[in-house]
């Protein structure tokens, strides 16, 4: 007498057949994460492009001056900040008018640490301001009509714009989680505060911090080898000569 074969699986076939998918999925799944990971840098790169072309535009339009990091109305160069657990608004800003989907411009889709300072994320880049702007102010800081204006300098001070950081990857951690960061304070002033958390370069892409330059390319850096990098990978891109930080080379 024959017996018919079922078409239904045998219990020794099915733990085959799982054994297999696992061990595709264990071949196949850093490949996609590196691939996920890939397409992030290349994302954060076209960002930066994109200020750039932004910030050329703004000086064009202002006499070769480049564009203030913030005033006391709440206009930074990337939006206007409205206060604590408000979202920003990203029409308001300094450059806002020259960019593109300006929410999505100034994320880095690789950072996901959002700012205490506001609902929602506000802006993944720092700005090299400390060199690049100057800082005008009307009264003292106590008095209730007290404002302040942070000035672009004219791209004519820069003497080597490919050498001169623009803007660039950055977060801080002050005595809480990793955050967002668009004061980028360069390591003279930053080690000049022992024992904060002050570096603010942030090595999140393969290791290395992606800068915008003063000429409009993009490049990354590995860090500073002097100082290592902390916990959060922050750390330095040059030393205390503020080497492509300051407009005198």
């Amino acid at each position: 007498m024959k017996h018919k074969r079922t078409n239904a699986f045998t219990l020794i076939e099915l733990l085959v057949v799982i054994a297999i998918i696992g061990i595709l999925a264990s071949l196949l799944l850093p490949t996609l994460a590196k691939a996920k990971q890939r397409g992030m840098t290349a994302q954060n790169r076209n960002n930066l492009l994109q200020i750039g072309q932004a910030s050329t535009m703004y000086e064009d339009d202002h006499d070769g001056e480049l564009a203030g990091v913030a005033d006391f109305t709440g206009v930074q160069f990337f939006g206007r900040y409205l206060g604590p657990g408000k979202a920003v608004d990203f029409s308001g800003g300094s450059l806002s008018p020259y960019v593109d989907n300006a929410a999505r411009v100034w994320k880095d889709p690789a950072f996901r640490s959002y700012s205490r300072r506001a609902k929602g994320h506000t802006c993944s880049y720092g700005y090299n301001h400390h060199y690049l702007n100057n800082l005008e102010q009307s009264g003292n800081w106590w008095d209730p009509n007290y404002s302040y204006e942070w000035r672009g300098v004219n791209t004519m001070e820069l003497q080597s714009p490919v050498e001169t950081v623009l803007f660039g990857d950055s977060a801080r951690n002050w005595m809480g989680p990793l955050e967002e960061n668009w004061f980028w304070t360069p390591p003279s002033q930053a080690r000049a505060w022992p024992g904060w958390e002050t570096a603010y370069a942030h090595f999140r892409h393969q290791g290395r911090c992606t800068i915008l330059w003063g000429d409009g390319h993009v490049e990354a850096l590995l860090p500073y080898d002097k100082w290592p990098l902390n916990r959060h990978n922050l750390g330095y891109i040059c030393g205390l000569d503020d080497r492509h930080f300051k407009l005198e080379k």
